[in-house]
């Protein structure tokens, strides 16, 4: 679980984690294509089950979780931000139903590249979806292009990185209809500031910093 994501206007709590699938086809939960022990080893997700994955001692005993064991942890607690690390593969079908004992408001799946998406919406058409975008496609946001690029978008949500936001901008994504969600932010001036120009979510590690706003 990587990180802590408030909903501001309603004041829930999301956990973001970003999804993986281990050697043996099983989605754990790792924002890097591997992970490193308390003795200094790496290990690549993809090169090992996730029962080898889970044995690891990553820091404080802890080895990586699965997909499903979050699922289980949250029901009655929060909600899930599963952001894709991985796409194709019967991926998708197997977030559906990992994702499936939760309610629609209760989920949300960023990160999807577009073919990913369309397979997201063949399985359930209800999961909520979300365009990231980072800064590398600050470009795609300049003038006016910045309107005709929101037009285009065709997903529940967005999840941007905090640069690409401003009071503006957040302002025409919701006269679209879209939820917006700014990443990964741990500086509370700048959650303040978000907060300020109305964003829907901040996610961040500083999950302290963002509960005292």
């Amino acid at each position: 679980m990587q990180g802590f994501v408030r909903a501001v206007e309603r004041g829930c709590t999301m956990v973001e984690c970003d999804i993986r699938q281990a050697a043996d086809g099983v989605l754990v939960l790792s924002h890097d294509p591997h992970v490193t022990d308390v003795q200094n080893k790496r290990y690549k997700i993809a090169e090992h089950s996730s029962a080898e994955l889970h044995s690891l001692n990553l820091g404080a005993g802890e080895g990586v979780p699965t997909l499903d064991e979050l699922v289980a942890w949250s029901q009655g607690r929060c909600a899930i931000m599963a952001d894709m690390k991985c796409e194709d593969n019967g991926i998708e079908a197997q977030v559906v139903r990992a994702l499936a004992p939760l309610a629609t408001d209760a989920k949300l799946v960023p990160g999807a590249g577009e073919a990913s998406r369309r397979r997201f919406r063949a399985l359930d058409p209800q999961l909520h979806l979300s365009l990231s975008l980072g800064n590398s496609a600050s470009s795609l946001l300049e003038g006016s292009r910045f309107d005709a690029f929101v037009e285009t978008i065709d997903t529940y949500a967005v999840t941007w990185e905090h640069s690409l936001l401003n009071a503006s901008r957040i302002q025409k994504l919701h006269a679209r209809g879209l939820k917006v969600f700014a990443w990964t932010v741990d500086d509370i001036s700048i959650m303040q500031r978000l907060i300020n120009d109305r964003v829907d979510g901040i996610i961040s590690n500083r999950s302290d910093l963002l509960e005292s706003l």
